[in-house]
């Protein structure tokens, strides 16, 4: 993880977050599990979603960032 920060949007636009519009985000990647993956135990083969957490609020903004 790194230190909170601004967030540019592919598209040139800053991020703001949809509750408190604090502009200021910690990064992370999770794992976007499914159920069938887990059932046959690959976990390993799902996407990751990049997530940013409002530092204000702590809503988390979920995207599939390639």
């Amino acid at each position: 993880m790194n230190e909170p920060q601004p967030v540019t949007l592919p598209n040139g636009l800053a991020l703001q977050c949809d509750t408190c519009r604090n502009e200021t985000f910690e990064y992370h990647r999770w794992k976007l599990q499914t159920t069938g993956m887990t059932f046959m135990g690959l976990d390993w083969a799902n996407r990751d979603a990049t997530c940013f957490v409002c530092t204000e609020c702590r809503r988390i903004h979920w995207f599939h960032l390639a």
